[in-house]
């Protein structure tokens, strides 16, 4: 009986996709469709509620009612079918690469009969695809360098294993009233996971174990060597949930999450506390250390920088931009809330494919700024942009507009595909213009969707020391860009890193903390990120880099 429910639940999953690839830019119905797998637990295994009690279930609403039925009456969703016979198996990986659209999509599988990445991979290896119409050369470079980035198949980007890990960590707590914590690498905020992981202490684990057998996964694989729940996701990747005593949670966490040697190490000293992971930690007479620091020698990891060291976020869009969805009060309430000293508002400028804040915009911006402050009188709220960096290396915006900027960040949004030396002289140029302080995602890479350009990284560190500039850690887990490794390049090096969101809504401010974990990991201490800095030495550091015709140095006392 429930064996209908999984199918159906899968049909959905699949039709989101297909949705997805069809509409092409965010879909509220494949939302939906998505949202609804997750409510299907709610329901009576053969589907047979009246429809008054589905669409009182949360997650379910009058279209997916009808999707419901119509599988109950036929076994199968006609739109499902209509679209499988349009676009490839691996849609919902292939609708990411750039420059893809629905068109090319379905001329891959109509022409070409492309279903899977690995016939792309060939079809771009023998050229077939740059007979498709809207389909040239760059364009199948781009997508073979794109679906070489996944390190093995079965992986997913950061991104999509912790939207994973954290929707089945609600579902647990909403069905079970357990709270799971995500493990493993999903915890150690590595940039592909091939597992994602779970703990969760359960008062039954055989009854949890039982649980995840639900429309929530896919597949149902079986138990592991510790009793742990392996499961299939709708995405294809590996699902191990680990339901255990409440006596055994704290310590399966600090195994799973690892290194296996620094883990042992630790519970072996701790003498059978198993109480939480901090107790763990404070019992075996070291201090607790951040999941992505544990690989790192103690005397690093005990330094790293840690999410309370931040006291301000510069990478902030408002509902001025063209993506932002949050107003400038809600932005302030939210960092107050923080416990922030300071804020940088960076909107998009006008150089922006798709638009963004002409000089006129800026202008009214100041004012807009200059009428909130008094309200939010503990909070030093500074006016930037998220400037475009030009192909030669020029700002979007002229000097005059620029020079009343407190600081701004700039950043690639175009022109991906230039040579190792013409991205390099570009990023260059940028930093050394006296109104920008951070650079904004210094490599342009989008885990799984695009790789980061062609540069010579150090000759980009090199010009930022010059320069009195940071390098952003940007906190988006389709970025973490720089990444870990370019993270403590640029440490040893002696620049400066930022720690910053990029939020485009109130959530996403919370992206701060996938920054600092990236910096943890490259082993990054607070004395070298300038948003760790009290408001007083922060804004020396800004006005030590003041715009044209401004002193570059610090105010006397500041």
């Amino acid at each position: 009986m429930a064996e209908a429910r999984r199918e159906l639940g899968a049909a959905l999953w699949r039709l989101a996709d297909l949705v997805r690839a069809d509409e092409r830019r965010r879909s509220f119905r494949a939302k939906a469709y998505r949202r609804a797998v997750w409510s299907l637990d709610d329901l009576s295994p053969d589907l047979s509620d009246p429809p008054e009690t589905i669409l009182s279930t949360p997650g379910i609403g009058a279209g997916v009612l009808r999707l419901i039925i119509e599988f109950e009456e036929t076994g199968s969703l006609d739109l499902l079918d209509r679209l499988q016979q349009l676009y490839p198996t691996d849609v919902s990986t292939m609708r990411r690469l750039p420059r893809m659209t629905p068109s090319i999509l379905r001329l891959l599988k109509g022409e070409l009969g492309v279903e899977t990445t690995e016939q792309l991979r060939g079809a771009i290896e023998s050229g077939a695809v740059e007979a498709l119409r809207g389909v040239g050369p760059g364009t199948a470079e781009r997508w073979d360098r794109a679906l070489a980035l996944a390190p093995a198949p079965g992986v997913l980007p950061a991104f999509q294993a912790w939207v994973l890990a954290e929707t089945l960590a609600r579902h647990l707590h909403r069905h079970l009233g357990v709270v799971a914590e995500p493990a493993g690498q999903v915890r150690t905020m590595e940039e592909w996971v091939e597992v994602v992981e779970l703990v969760a202490a359960v008062s039954d684990p055989p009854a949890g174990r039982e649980f995840l057998q639900s429309t929530a996964v896919a597949r149902f694989l079986g138990f592991g060597e510790t009793g742990e729940v392996i499961l299939r996701s709708h995405e294809d990747v590996e699902v191990r949930a680990h339901l255990v005593s409440p006596d055994q949670a704290a310590p399966r966490l600090l195994m799973i999450t690892g290194p296996p040697g620094h883990a042992r190490a630790i519970l072996d000293a701790a003498g059978g506390v198993t109480t939480s992971e901090s107790d763990i930690y404070a019992a075996s007479g070291r201090i607790w250390i951040p999941p992505p620091a544990r690989g790192l020698p103690d005397e690093v990891a005990a330094e790293v920088i840690r999410l309370g060291h931040v006291r301000g976020d510069l990478h902030l869009h408002s509902d001025l931009s063209p993506d932002g969805r949050m107003s400038l009060d809600e932005i302030l309430i939210e960092a107050v809330d923080r416990g922030y000293e300071y804020v940088l508002i960076t909107d998009h400028t006008s150089g922006l494919r798709f638009g963004g804040l002409t000089e006129a915009g800026l202008e009214d911006q100041a004012a807009a700024i200059e009428e909130v402050r008094p309200r939010f009188p503990d909070l030093v709220v500074l006016q930037g942009a998220e400037l475009n960096i030009t192909r030669d290396g020029d700002l979007d915006i002229g000097d005059e507009t620029l020079s009343r900027l407190d600081l701004a960040v700039a950043g690639l949004h175009s022109f991906f595909d230039l040579t190792r030396d013409e991205q390099t002289a570009r990023i260059v140029r940028a930093l050394s213009h006296p109104v920008v302080r951070v650079l904004a995602h210094p490599t342009g890479r989008r885990i799984g969707a695009r790789p980061a350009v062609e540069l010579d990284i150090e000759a980009v560190i090199a010009a930022a020391i010059d320069h009195d500039a940071a390098l952003e850690v940007n906190g988006h887990r389709d970025r973490l860009d720089l990444s870990a490794t370019h993270a403590a390049l640029a440490v040893s090096a002696g620049a400066l890193l930022a720690a910053d969101s990029d939020a485009h809504r109130v959530g996403e401010m919370g992206n701060i903390a996938n920054s600092v974990a990236t910096m943890q990991r490259a082993g990054v201490s607070p004395e070298s990120v300038v948003n760790t800095w009290s408001a007083t030495r922060f804004m020396a550091w800004v006005r030590g880099g003041a715009p044209a015709g401004v002193s570059r140095q610090p105010e006397t006392g500041s």
